[in-house]
C-alpha cells in the first residue's frame, strides 16, 4: 500500500527514525478512530519495535475509546500479557497484576495469560489466587510442563510438599532443569532421601551446564531442605565428581 494510502505509515516512519514520542502521538491520535486493519499494523509496529509500554497504553485508549472489539481482542490481550511480563522481570508484581485481569477478561482462555497471573500471584503470596489460575490453564493443557512446574512450585510453597511431587516429577521429566530443584526440595522435605538422591544424580546428567550452579546455590541457603544431605556419602561423591554429572 503507498504511504498516501495508509494511515499508519507516518507512525512507522516516526519510529524507524527514532522519534518514539511523535510516533507514539501519532499512534494514539489514530488509534481512536481507525479500523482493526490500522490497529493491528500499528500494534506489529510497536510489537515489533520491543515497544510494550507505549503499545499498552495504546491499547488501553482505544479500549476506552471504542469497547473492546472482538477481533481485536487476542491482541489487545497480549500487549497487555508483555507489558505484565516486563514488569514482572523487575519484580514489579503488583503493577502487573491489573495489566493481566484485563487482559484475561479480553481473551480468557490465553494460556500466557493464566500463566503469569498465577505467577504473579505466587510471587505475592497469594495461593490460592495462583492455584486456581494455573488450574484454569491446565484445563486447557494438562501436559504443559511449565504449568505443571508452577503448580508444583504453588503446592510446595504452601507446605504440601508431597502433593507437589508428582507435578514437579512430569516436568522435570520433561526436560525442565528449574523443576529438578524444586522436585529435590520436596523430595527431601517429604523425608525421601533416596529418591532426591537419585534426582541430583539425573539432574547432574541431564543438565551439566547448570546443576551444579543451581545445587550450590540452593546449599548456599541455611534454610536449605538439601542440607539433610550433608552427610550423604552419595551426594558427597556426586559433588566431589566437579558436576560433570558423571556416575560414580
Amino acid at each position: 500500500m503507498p504511504d498516501f494510502e495508509n494511515p499508519a505509515a507516518a507512525v512507522i516512519r516516526a519510529l524507524d527514525a527514532g522519534h518514539t514520542p511523535h510516533a507514539r502521538q501519532l499512534a494514539r491520535e489514530l488509534a481512536e478512530h481507525c479500523d482493526s486493519a490500522t490497529m493491528l499494523q500499528l500494534s506489529q509496529a510497536f510489537a515489533e519495535r520491543g515497544l510494550a509500554a507505549p503499545l499498552a497504553d495504546l491499547w488501553q485508549l482505544r479500549e476506552r475509546k471504542r469497547g473492546l472489539v472482538q477481533a481485536e481482542a487476542t491482541h489487545f490481550a497480549d500487549a497487555l500479557n508483555a507489558l505484565a511480563v516486563e514488569h514482572m522481570r523487575e519484580a514489579r508484581f503488583e503493577q502487573a497484576r491489573p495489566l493481566l485481569h484485563l487482559a484475561r477478561e479480553a481473551a480468557p482462555e490465553n494460556p500466557a495469560v493464566l500463566q503469569n497471573l498465577a505467577s504473579a500471584a505466587l510471587a505475592l503470596g497469594e495461593y490460592q489466587g495462583a492455584l486456581d489460575a494455573v488450574g484454569e490453564a491446565l484445563t486447557r493443557n494438562a501436559q504443559d510442563p511449565a504449568l505443571r512446574e508452577l503448580r508444583g512450585r504453588v503446592l510446595y510453597q504452601t507446605g504440601d510438599a508431597e502433593l507437589s511431587v508428582e507435578d514437579l516429577a512430569f516436568a522435570f521429566d520433561a526436560g525442565r532443569a528449574s523443576a529438578g530443584i524444586w522436585l529435590i526440595k520436596a523430595l527431601c522435605l517429604d523425608g525421601r532421601v533416596d529418591e532426591a538422591v537419585e534426582d541430583i544424580e539425573k539432574l547432574l546428567n541431564e543438565h551439566p551446564g547448570r546443576a551444579m550452579a543451581m545445587l550450590e546455590l540452593e546449599l548456599s541457603e541455611p534454610g536449605s531442605p538439601l542440607h539433610v544431605l550433608d552427610e550423604n556419602e552419595r551426594v558427597r561423591e556426586l559433588f566431589g565428581g566437579g558436576g560433570d554429572g558423571s556416575r560414580k
